[in-house]
């Protein structure tokens, strides 16, 4: 019996390269939609603190909701598996509501605050349809360690070329565009149309191999009710231990990526400058290196020395930041150098606790005598979501409390003018250079950097302490799911 058998290539590529168009889609929603609706669309004071609840609501409403999603995949019976029919059917309808989310029907007030909030709940729902069942999909290709690892990379990778591509090519449509509120709206419809094609690669493409620890699981496994998912979940001790180390990390993670136009806008002072751009390529270009230089690192070092070795580069990273920021001057090659250092470490955490969140598959059927792949994986976008309702609040806390969202608006009102040729584009610039103060920028800094630290400092010291399935007591459970199995069969 072939307990470890290799995933074949038509697999890890059909599956990797479908999540391209996924994660341009996620990052023109999670980075962008606040920055096309502060600029493009124009948000007073009570827009801002509307938008702000609405999206905090919605997105712990649909963090409880997604194992909720984990368990209607998991009773899901038809002929092309449980996996394709909600990976397909999420990304159209995600695709539908996202050209919705990217289009100014004229709502303003508390208008706009209700449209809003219908779009974003139904956005954020429509993902999880697909997020959970693509992702889930992932740990039936095989239970070895290594195949896991390198299908993870590989689909990580194509993720990350999806999001560095975003960051990427979508300021070059909008900064300085004469309607960059139409801008926004056809790269909703082109990113959106590229998602239905990439899940499409998936949906044909993916062929399920067999696999006799997760078939024999299958055929014993009753339905699952929403009442029994909240017993399955935390009986499951390690998984939730690396659900919660995984939440703070993205909320520190999720808190810098959100900041970083906002900085160079007002800490950086360059407005509509090219030093984002060049951020951005420094983020992407060190997260993708990472993962390409995974499969080395992981031959040298274990799981937990390379959690070890990530966090140190990340907490340099933070530091020569902060340095650049308050003390050094200010230089741009400064500035590189550590968000490269920075984001290569966060590059490796995202693979690490991915593979060490799927690892609990196995675990949780070793120690319950069941498997549910989708309700344990569902903790994933659980905690992303909740991350990013938590992120949102320090975010856009900053821009009130500091009195960031005056310039923001005064920013937005400008822009329309400069589009409408009524004012240069440097005007902005200058307006922003006489009116962003020190608190200001100090306010932004301690948000973008020194809160952020905490957070993943914090994850790494709760993952060290608590969590213990690491390749030695994983090889064990494997031989005794292994054992079980021949005594069914």
């Amino acid at each position: 019996m072939d307990l470890t058998e290799k995933v074949s290539a038509r697999n890890k590529f059909t599956y990797s390269i479908g999540g391209i168009g996924r994660d341009m889609l996620y990052t023109l929603v999670s980075m962008y939609l606040f920055i096309y609706l502060s600029y493009y669309v124009g948000l007073d004071k009570g827009e801002l603190i509307g938008i702000t609840i609405v999206m905090i609501i919605t997105r712990i409403w649909d963090a409880v909701n997604d194992p909720m999603m984990g368990v209607i995949i998991e009773n899901t019976k038809s002929k092309y598996g449980k996996f394709k029919p909600w990976i397909l059917a999420g990304a159209l309808t995600n695709a539908l509501v996202t050209m919705l989310l990217f289009t100014d029907f004229g709502f303003s007030g508390f208008g706009f605050v209700l449209w809003f909030a219908f779009l974003y709940l139904l956005w954020e729902m429509t993902y999880t349809m697909n997020d959970i069942s693509y992702w889930t999909m992932y740990s039936t290709f095989s239970v070895d360690q290594k195949e896991r690892e390198k299908v993870g990379s590989l689909a990580r990778i194509c993720a990350n070329i999806g999001a560095f591509g975003a960051v990427v090519l979508i300021p070059l449509f909008y900064s300085g565009n004469k309607s960059g509120s139409r801008a926004f709206q056809w790269m909703a419809i082109v990113i959106g149309v590229l998602f239905i094609l990439c899940q499409l690669l998936v949906v044909f493409g993916v062929k399920e191999q067999p696999n006799a620890i997760i078939d024999q699981a299958k055929k014993e496994k009753a339905k699952i009710s929403f009442k029994k998912m909240v017993k399955v979940i935390f009986q499951n001790d390690q998984l939730v231990i690396i659900a919660l180390a995984i939440l703070l990390f993205n909320v520190g993670f999720y808190i810098t990526i959100n900041c970083g136009q906002f900085y160079f806008n007002y800490v950086y002072l360059n407005y509509g400058g090219f030093e984002y751009s060049l951020f951005a390529l420094a983020l992407g270009g060190s997260q993708l290196l990472a993962l390409l230089l995974y499969p080395l690192f992981s031959k040298r070092f274990n799981r937990k020395q390379m959690f070890k070795l990530s966090v140190i580069l990340v907490v340099i990273g933070y530091l020569g930041f902060l340095l650049c920021s308050l003390i050094l001057p200010q230089r741009l090659a400064g500035l590189l150098v550590f968000g490269f250092i920075l984001f290569f470490g966060e590059g490796l955490i995202q693979l690490i606790v991915l593979v060490l969140l799927t690892d609990t598959i196995e675990y949780g059927q070793w120690k319950l005598g069941k498997r549910y792949e989708s309700i344990y994986f569902a903790l994933n976008p659980f905690v992303t979501k909740l991350a990013s309702a938590v992120y949102i609040l320090f975010v856009n806390g900053t821009m009130l409390l500091s009195g960031l969202y005056q310039i923001n608006k005064r920013v937005s009102e400008m822009e329309k003018d400069k589009a409408l040729g009524l004012i240069d584009g440097s005007l902005i610039k200058d307006y922003i250079n006489s009116n962003v103060d020190k608190y200001m920028q100090n306010s932004l800094i301690v948000t973008m950097l020194i809160i952020p630290l905490f957070f993943i400092v914090g994850s790494y010291l709760f993952y060290r302490r608590k969590y213990r399935i690491d390749e030695k007591f994983y090889g064990e459970i494997i031989a005794e799911l292994k054992e079980r199995t021949e005594s069914q069969e």
